[in-house]
């Protein structure tokens, strides 16, 4: 059971602050790497989603072949092995860069915004990162827990809203509110589920209209003359299974 004073103080701190990450630099098999890995989410990406909540980097990939492991031909024991090893890293003494940033991912892809180092749930979460079985995946859990706390819907509220204007550029209805709040509340959905939600439902069959606002949206943000009913068409047609971000959409009309 999450203490009250944290329920209800955990976003009183919470801030959009400049996110910090571990300079360069590899403990085993585990780099500072932020954003990197194009990888094809095989055995050995599944464990560094698992433990570290990202693909692997062509660095730690060139590490692994070096010990003779490689992606395609990862047995499930092999695999067991890799998630173990990764665990023995970002937990050794001179990991503690590593395991801030992975303590930060969790925050960042649960609530959509970077804490204030004194948000109370961070500092929690930091703890928990501590225990030499934590991983991405168990804190994200834990974390789930906590959005699932009847007391606080307006922490829900907020990454619902952040989620909405990451992926489709608009705060959310009334509506949306209502029926996120209890998705949320029923499974623990988080910010980034939401975005991607966002993002297929906007894709959809019957979803033209919202499509087509979104688009507009996007050619205003980027400083371009309203779209064409002609070109929102040819946009969905080029797009139809492109997931994008809003920031993303506004890049790509730059080019359309």
């Amino acid at each position: 059971m999450i203490p009250l004073v944290l329920r209800r103080a955990a976003f009183l701190a919470l801030l959009l602050v400049p996110v910090a990450y571990a300079q360069s630099g590899c403990v085993g098999f585990v780099c500072s790497a932020p954003g990197a890995g194009t990888a094809g989410r095989g055995p050995l990406d599944s464990a560094y989603l698992e433990v570290l909540g990202r693909v692997s980097s062509a660095q730690e990939r060139g590490l692994w072949e070096a010990r003779g492991v490689r992606e395609g031909t990862l047995s499930a024991a092999q695999a067991a092995q890799v998630r173990a090893e990764l665990r023995r890293n970002v937990h050794a003494p001179a990991a503690s860069a590593l395991l801030s940033d992975l303590t930060l991912r969790v925050f960042l892809d649960s609530f959509g915004a970077a804490p204030h180092p004194n948000n109370p749930f961070f500092k929690l979460l930091g703890q928990l990162a501590k225990k030499p079985d934590s991983t991405y995946a168990s804190l994200l859990d834990f974390t789930r827990s906590y959005l699932q706390d009847p007391q606080i819907d307006g922490a829900r509220e907020g990454l619902i809203s952040a989620a909405y204007i990451r992926s489709l550029g608009r705060p959310p209805s009334s509506g949306d509110l209502t029926y996120w709040q209890a998705q949320v509340k029923a499974s623990g959905r988080n910010f980034t589920d939401i975005v991607q939600a966002g993002q297929d439902w906007v894709l959809s069959a019957g979803n033209e209209a919202e499509f087509s606002a979104l688009i507009r949206r996007a050619f205003k943000a980027a400083g371009r003359a309203a779209p064409t009913g002609d070109q929102i068409i040819k946009i969905r047609l080029a797009n139809q299974t492109t997931r994008r971000t809003f920031d993303e959409w506004k890049v790509f009309v730059q080019k359309f």
